[in-house]
Parts: C-alpha cells; sequence; structure tokens
C-alpha cells in the first residue's frame, strides 16, 4: 500500500498526523455566556431608565438622552459580537468583517447627526 492511502485510510480513522493540521473548535463555558446575558439585562433596565430619566437637566447637550441610549445600545451589539458571534475568537478575516459593520454603523449615524444639526432643515414633520 502506498503511503498516501495509508495516510488517507488513517484519517478516516480518527488518526492524527504531524503532517496535517488539525483545527479544534473551543466550547465557551457557560459562565461567559450567562455572564454576557446578565450584562444585557443591566444595559437594558439602563436603557429603559435612561428614557425615564432627564440627562439633559445635569448635561446640558440637546438630545443626551438620546447619546446615552445609543452609547448602550453600542455597548450591548459589542456584547453580543463579541460573546454570542465568538467574534473574539474569530481570525482577522472575522474581525475585519465586523470591524466593518460597525464602521458602516458609524458612517450612517454621522450622517444622521449631519441631517440634524442643518439649520432650517425639518427631518421629521409632525402635524400639530
Amino acid at each position: 500500500m502506498s503511503e498516501h492511502t495509508e495516510q488517507v485510510e488513517n484519517d478516516a480513522l480518527g488518526e492524527y498526523h504531524e503532517t496535517h493540521e488539525h483545527h479544534e473548535h473551543h466550547v465557551a463555558p457557560a459562565w461567559q455566556f450567562w455572564g454576557t446575558y446578565c450584562f444585557l439585562l443591566v444595559m437594558l433596565f439602563a436603557t429603559v431608565g435612561a428614557a425615564f430619566f432627564d440627562v439633559h437637566k445635569y448635561i446640558p447637550i440637546p438630545g443626551m438622552n438620546i447619546i446615552v441610549m445609543l452609547f448602550i445600545a453600542i455597548l450591548k451589539a459589542t456584547a453580543v459580537v463579541l460573546i454570542f458571534m465568538e467574534v473574539r475568537k474569530g481570525t482577522r478575516l472575522v474581525w475585519l468583517w465586523a470591524g466593518a459593520g460597525f464602521f458602516w454603523f458609524l458612517m450612517m449615524l454621522g450622517i444622521l447627526f449631519d441631517y440634524f444639526t442643518r439649520t432650517g432643515v425639518s427631518v421629521v414633520k409632525y402635524p400639530l
């Protein structure tokens, strides 16, 4: 029997060889998922609290409640992407695509803020 045929048969039996690269799948411990779940619950309550609490009284920046809630939303999205989607254990290409998604989000947010800061332009018209 040739060396290649023997190697293929051994691979089929589950024997590992030094010449082949084998990847192990890492299983995250349950405490990471439970910790992330608790973090997301705390951030949910923080978002609801920020909706009922007027931050503008203490920090005189227009729309400060929205800024606080967007910051909390970014924290929650980062936790989901890093832990549940397992990007933190991914390759450089996975990090590149995740970073591109966040970059795209920041671009869209920048365009939205640009519309809101223009004078004389009404983005949303509510009937009175």
